[in-house]
């Protein structure tokens, strides 16, 4: 008996048994910590008072047939603390688990499904967003080749603006779908941390030049400024993190006001990390990329989704220019393959900061 109730109490599911007249003769660990205490010797009405599950017991010492239910805790007293999805499945047993003296024992193993429940939704919600963003340029393509077709199959000049319209939705469409890729590929080694020192300074500057004829069609001045003559060295993937500036750097472009400025400022900084291990904070010296743009700024409510995946501030605004709503959800699962953290500021016509950090390399 005790080496089964061992073996049951290493168990991540919780579990209860009961004897044949509904009192528990057994709760694992894991079942007292979800139920916050221990109830052997009581009825199971005193746990459990879902109907669903208690209905679904009934019919176990009824008919002596497992019963397998899903239950959301939402919907009734199931367990003290917060909503969750458990699949619960309730069986008879000819005390097979030596657990008591009794004859009868009836168990109830409860497995926590709710990290499964969240994988479902957020891939349902990735799969709507995905045929969402495809549908509409895909609709004006297929309305403009009807339109060729037919109307306006004679009509050179109307022809020409279409399929002007219908190259800069495939554009569009491309664009989409590289960027679902790269979250894909960045997701599946995010756990991969990089071990090649990469000199910061170089990449920024690298970067900004890249992008300065585009700054430029606004009228756009972008300036990079740094006091680190030895470089400022982490460790990293070139082109990942030459990605993350590239997004970072664009959006400031594509947001920013006509003859303004993008200021960019590299830095080293001490900041005080908590480890997990002790719990005490020790000073971590990392470096600190700030990109300061002068757009018309970005309502706070918006700051916390904006890594999220499609997530837009304005819509319309972000199709029009060609945003793809993936560019900060690339940025962000970078920096955690990276160990590094970003931060926005901004304000309402004042602008804003993104401010990426990243541990600085050891010198071996």
């Amino acid at each position: 008996m005790e080496n089964i109730s061992f073996i049951l109490n290493k168990l991540e599911d919780a579990i209860i048994v009961l004897d044949s007249d509904q009192k528990i003769v057994f709760q694992n660990s894991h079942s007292i910590d979800l139920f916050e205490n221990n109830y052997t010797g009581q009825n199971i009405t005193n746990l459990i008072r879902s109907p669903i599950v208690l209905e679904a017991l009934e019919n176990v010492y009824k008919n002596k047939e497992t019963e397998i239910i899903e239950y959301n805790s939402e919907y009734g007293s199931l367990s003290p603390r917060s909503t969750n999805f458990y699949n619960v499945e309730i069986s008879y047993e000819k005390n097979h688990l030596q657990l008591t003296n009794t004859r009868d024992n009836y168990v109830i193993l409860m497995k926590n499904i709710t990290p499964l429940k969240n994988i479902e939704r957020v891939r349902s919600s990735f799969i709507a967003n995905v045929s969402h963003e495809l549908k509409t340029p895909l609709a004006t393509i297929m309305g403009f080749l009807e339109t060729i077709r037919g109307p306006a199959k004679d009509d050179q000049k109307s022809m020409s603006k279409f399929l002007g319209i219908m190259d800069k939705e495939t554009i569009r469409m491309k664009r989409l779908i590289d960027d679902l890729i790269v979250v894909s590929k960045i997701e599946s080694d995010e756990h991969i941390h990089p071990t090649k020192k990469v000199n910061l300074l170089k990449t920024i500057d690298n970067v900004a030049e890249s992008l300065k004829e585009y700054a430029l069609t606004k009228n756009i001045k972008i300036r990079v400024n740094h006091q680190l003559s030895e470089g400022l060295f982490v460790l990293g993937n070139e082109d990942e993190l030459v990605q993350v500036f590239t997004n970072i750097i664009d959006n400031s472009i594509k947001y920013g006001k006509l003859n303004s400025s993008i200021d960019i400022l590299a830095e080293k900084i001490k900041k005080q990390t908590d480890y997990s291990d002790n719990k005490k904070l020790f000073p971590q010296l990392v470096s600190k990329i700030s990109v300061k743009d002068e757009s018309e700024g970005i309502h706070p409510k918006h700051l916390a989704r904006l890594t999220e995946r499609f997530y837009r501030v304005d819509a319309a605004r972000s199709k029009e220019i060609g945003g793809t709503g993936l560019g900060l959800t690339i940025v962000k699962h970078i920096l955690n393959k990276h160990r590094g953290h970003l931060d926005i500021k901004s304000e309402i016509n004042q602008g804003s900061t993104f401010s990426v950090e990243l541990p600085i390399a050891p010198i071996s």
